[in-house]
């Protein structure tokens, strides 16, 4: 059966949108070259290039994960028109858990197990003077982690009359000197934050779904696998996710991707009937960031001015553990 083409909103609250988006790169970057002479890379530069890769952004200042997720979240701010005491919520995401902390001032090992309660959220908070916010984290979702602290901003939004805006912010920073390949993608440092907030016009929310498959738990075990799996279950969840928004494929304007294997997108698309001139093509390459890949999209979208207002967006994106994600927007 044919599904109707409605303006497509799930729940009951079609005001709850991104009033502010931001996302940001470290200043240096590395090309194939760079990486594969530092044996930072395991596949041959002129296999990278060919699925759409030429550079990763790689932080190496002190405390960098806080310090991008600091210019990201006030870029959020900044982009909505919101100041720190306006937050209620502060969500810290991130897939690596060393990211969820942040160097304590004593000395190193000094104070034993301590040391591990130095959260960054809690940093963040202080650091940007969100005095009203609350501030909690996810993880354990991959490269989905963001999508699911915007699921749980909206979830709030929901049940807490006080509750008007939430700061979502995610950061992802590789340990010094680690690969900078995974499972034949590249992977660049970087941050984005994002305020949902309660009667917003810009990026309401409309539809969002989310598949976990516990047996791909062990990612290093089942490369072949996940990989074996990725293309048939997004075929699934964006069927899944358009049926509960109460769309067909062609009402979407834009697929905004992340930035994996370039060539895997138009491949996608097919699968799940989206017209291939629907995906969002950037001039920008970065590789693909973890957290950050959606949202530094979405923010050339916004900056740029090209869609339309009213128009339907599509975020989608995979982490290992394993989750997949899709979001819709009414831009």
């Amino acid at each position: 059966m044919k599904r109707q083409q409605t303006k497509g909103r799930s729940g009951d609250s079609p005001d709850i949108g991104l009033s502010g988006v931001a996302a940001v790169l470290p200043e240096r970057s590395c090309d194939l070259n760079e990486l594969a002479a530092t044996n930072r890379i395991s596949s041959r530069p002129e296999a990278l290039a060919q699925m759409g890769f030429d550079r990763v952004f790689i932080a190496d200042e002190p405390e960098s994960a806080c310090q991008l997720a600091a210019r990201a979240a006030e870029g959020a701010l900044n982009d909505a028109g919101l100041n720190p005491p306006d937050i209620d919520v502060l969500l810290w995401a991130s897939a690596l858990p060393g990211n969820h902390l942040r160097a304590g001032t004593s000395k190193p090992n000094g104070t034993g197990v301590l040391s591990q309660f130095t959260y960054a959220a809690s940093w963040l908070q202080h650091e940007l003077g969100l005095e009203r916010a609350t501030a909690t984290a996810t993880a354990q979702q991959g490269c989905a982690g963001m999508f699911s602290a915007l699921r749980i901003a909206r979830a709030l939004l929901l049940t807490e009359p006080g509750v008007e805006h939430v700061l979502c912010v995610g950061v992802d920073v590789l340990p010094a000197g680690a690969s900078r390949e995974i499972l034949y993608n590249l992977i660049s440092d970087g941050a984005c934050a994002a305020v949902v907030s309660k009667n917003s016009p810009r990026d309401r929310w409309i539809a969002f779904h989310q598949v976990t498959r516990g047996y791909y738990w062990d990612t290093a075990g089942l490369q072949k696998e996940i990989i074996g799996a990725y293309f048939p279950t997004s075929r699934i969840v964006l069927e899944e996710l358009l049926e509960k928004a109460g769309l067909e494929p062609e009402a979407i304007e834009r697929v905004v991707p992340t930035g994996v294997n370039a060539t895997s997108w138009p491949i996608l698309l097919r699968l799940a009937g989206f017209p291939e001139d629907r995906l969002y093509r950037s001039p920008h390459r970065f590789g693909h960031t973890i957290a950050a890949d959606n949202f530094l999209f979405l923010q050339e979208i916004r900056r740029e001015r090209s869609i339309p207002p009213g128009s339907r967006l599509l975020l989608f994106t995979y982490g290992f553990g394993s989750t997949w994600c899709g979001l819709i927007l009414e831009h």
